[in-house]
């Protein structure tokens, strides 16, 4: 149980980044660079990822949430960098010695959340045995979890074809919020069965 904790926090991440990407990272940015509508889809397709593995626990989707967080972690490392190239043309140290630039816009180290919800979704997958149940949590945490990993991929496919509509945005939120009933239900679950003296308790 542990394990899928340390997944739904990393969720938990993802989505508001999401929000914040999509309210504040300028949109005549993403409309000049490319680049920029990169964090508006890996926020929702970490989403995507995370609440599938919750939903169906395999090895392929071990492998593909993996992927996911690789990319995430690649995100906000990238992203960083960007941000403290965009300080420039001042001199590389006079940018690293400014706390104007660590407090200023663009905000330098607001990407490696990317990369700290991608370690988070990386430390759950080195503990296989603990991400799964020992008995199934009641099928409506798996459906919820199911549609959860539906709209955070609707979010990263509007985020990428149609940046600036606010149906991307509800997809995300939705995903959150499924995901997150999904998991209480699991909870529930499990704290029934540990109060009924059938369950190891709930950091198993």
């Amino acid at each position: 149980m542990f394990g899928r904790l340390v997944v739904m926090i990393a969720m938990v991440l993802f989505g508001p980044l999401y929000i914040e990407i999509y309210l504040y990272h300028p949109t005549v940015v993403r409309a000049h660079d490319l680049a920029a509508i990169v964090p508006l889809v890996a926020s929702p397709l970490g989403l995507f990822g995370g609440f599938l593995l919750m939903a169906v626990d395999n090895r392929l989707t071990a492998l593909l949430f993996a992927a996911i967080c690789a990319i995430e972690i690649a995100v906000g490392v990238a992203g960083s960098a960007i941000h403290i190239a965009l300080h420039r043309p001042d001199p590389l140290l006079s940018v690293i010695t400014d706390p104007t630039v660590w407090f200023g816009e663009p905000p330098p180290l607001v990407p490696l959340s990317f990369a700290a919800s991608g370690g988070l979704g990386m430390i759950a997958l080195v503990m296989p045995s603990r991400r799964q149940l020992d008995a199934p949590p009641v099928a409506i945490a798996r459906i919820l979890e199911a549609m959860a990993a539906v709209c955070g991929l609707a979010s990263a496919g509007m985020a990428a074809f149609a940046e600036t509509d606010a149906y991307g945005l509800i997809a995300a939120i939705a995903a959150l919020g499924l995901g997150s009933f999904g998991f209480l239900a699991e909870i529930v679950t499990v704290a029934s069965q540990w109060w009924q003296g059938r369950g190891d308790g709930f950091l198993r």
